[in-house]
């Protein structure tokens, strides 16, 4: 019985672009993630996804899997689903599939890859267009194919928006997201102080003074433990500190911000 699919004499192979590889590379992820986020919904809709409080084992596991993956579709032959739909695959020097040993060392390359994607980016300065976990492993990516100009054109487009997108999650994740989280803590801390006001005077017709401390403002609330379970959500509850006089009446306290970002109000 006759193989018909043999590969192209090397000459005829050409390095795949960084731009098909970065899309590859994309399609291979979501097609992953969204597998396991199927399978972790099935087994309990409450299973963190990607990482809140013991997520981090989760994302491992995810990891792990995909270096598992990686190492299987590219080795004897076979493709992994990205780059079947870019039309490229991994091979050694000569353009032949690479063994089992060698497909692992370079799924495992990718751990160093990864940091700040600066090994994936190599690509882009590397004589042969390898990556750090293609040299690692003495691989290459190929296509059997000529890429035509236009098809070159929508790939190189599409990977640039990609890579705008990822720098712009990056830099969400690593230097705005804690800025916004602080600014907002500390815009609601302002505001829930803003309603002792209210609890205040509330308490001062009661009693004949004003408040001076959270519990007894507390007295003043519709709803006395849920007043303070949304205090311990706003403010380190040790931090209030409560002054009061027959003039008036001032609180400071922290907010639950990462700098505990001090916040005060007084009144009438």
């Amino acid at each position: 019985m006759s193989h018909h699919h043999h590969h192209p004499k090397h000459h005829e192979l050409r390095r795949a672009e960084f731009s098909e590889r970065a899309l590859a590379f994309a399609a291979d992820y979501a097609a992953f993630a969204f597998v396991w986020y199927l399978i972790l919904k099935v087994i309990d809709p409450g299973l963190p996804v990607f990482l809140n409080e013991n997520g981090t084992l989760v994302a491992a596991a995810l990891a792990a899997l995909f270096l598992v993956y990686q190492t299987f579709f590219s080795c004897e032959g076979r493709v992994s689903l990205g780059k079947r739909l870019l039309g490229i695959r991994v091979a050694d020097s000569d353009g032949e599939p690479l063994d089992f040993g060698r497909a692992l060392m370079r799924a495992l390359g990718y751990v160093p890859s990864s940091l700040f994607t600066a090994g994936f980016f190599w690509t882009l300065v590397d004589p042969h267009g390898r990556a750090w976990h293609d040299i690692a492993a003495g691989s290459f990516v190929v296509s059997d194919n000529r890429l035509p100009v236009q098809r070159g054109r929508v790939l190189r487009l599409s990977a640039g928006f990609l890579v705008i997108a990822f720098a712009l999650a990056a830099g969400w994740h690593g230097i705005w997201e804690a800025r916004y989280l602080k600014l907002m803590t500390v815009a609601h801390a302002k505001a829930g102080l803003r309603e002792f006001d209210g609890l205040q005077k509330t308490y001062y017709a009661q009693n004949g003074r004003y408040a001076g401390s959270l519990f007894a403002l507390a007295e003043a609330s519709v709803d006395p433990r849920g007043f303070l379970r949304d205090m311990a959500v706003l403010y380190d509850l040790k931090a209030f500190r409560f002054k009061t006089d027959a003039a008036g009446w001032s609180v400071a306290t922290r907010a639950r911000d990462v700098d505990a970002t001090l916040v005060a109000a007084h009144g009438p």
